[in-house]
């Protein structure tokens, strides 16, 4: 059974899913949704996501954008469960969860692949920047009109046009291939209240770890 659950999701609003993967963005790839010693409740209410857990990081960061997520039952042993033994396919899908009870001895409740839309900065190389305001913009109003801005260097756009990518997040990620995203003694709900994913089946991996990204295509 196919489930496509369409929904826009508006950059900024918490949405239907039970895990707020928007903020769910691992370091290395963040980019910058506000300034030096901004503080969480600002940050939030610019509707960026804030972590301060990685030092050298970016704290104040820009999240994804969801378009739909989809349920999708190919390689069922790859389902990360999002609800618990019991569930009714009504509590599991007012959940924003996925449910398919055909096959057995797999999760019938679980968590949906998520189609997104990144607007990725870092990815701009600085002397192909495409200009995306009139000179003396602020660096407020730069991104505020949905560009990057970046003062660091010389002769080139300060606010330009980001990269856009359409790319798939998901859960279902294999434990060696899996990026820690919290202490060991962080709980189901706080791991979740962070964008992270969390699978605690199997030992001696990381149990909150980051979401995969996958698929990925380059639309501009």
């Amino acid at each position: 059974m196919f489930w496509l659950l369409a929904a826009a999701l508006i950059l900024g609003t918490e949405g239907y899913l039970p895990i707020n993967y928007r903020c769910g963005v691992q370091p290395k790839s963040r980019d910058e949704c506000g300034y030096s010693d901004i503080s969480p409740e600002e940050c939030e209410h610019k509707g960026c996501c804030y972590d301060n857990s990685v030092q050298d990081s970016i704290w104040c960061f820009t999240p994804w954008k969801f378009e739909a997520t989809e349920c999708n039952p190919e390689n069922p042993p790859a389902r990360v469960n999002c609800g618990y033994s019991g569930i009714t396919e009504k509590d599991c899908t007012d959940k924003g969860c996925c449910f398919n009870n055909t096959i057995w001895d797999v999760v019938w409740c679980y968590q949906p692949a998520i189609q997104a839309v990144e607007h990725d900065c870092s990815a701009v190389d600085p002397y192909k920047r495409a200009n995306c305001a009139s000179p003396g913009v602020s660096p407020e109003e730069c991104k505020n009109n949905g560009c990057c801005f970046d003062s660091s260097v010389s002769g080139v756009p300060w606010c330009f046009k980001p990269q856009i990518k359409r790319e798939t997040i998901q859960c279902a990620v294999e434990g060696k291939a899996r990026v820690n995203c919290a202490d060991s003694a962080i709980d189901m709900e706080n791991c979740y209240k962070k964008g992270c994913c969390y699978d605690s089946s199997e030992s001696g991996i990381p149990w909150c770890f980051y979401p995969e990204i996958t698929n990925v295509v380059i639309m501009s």
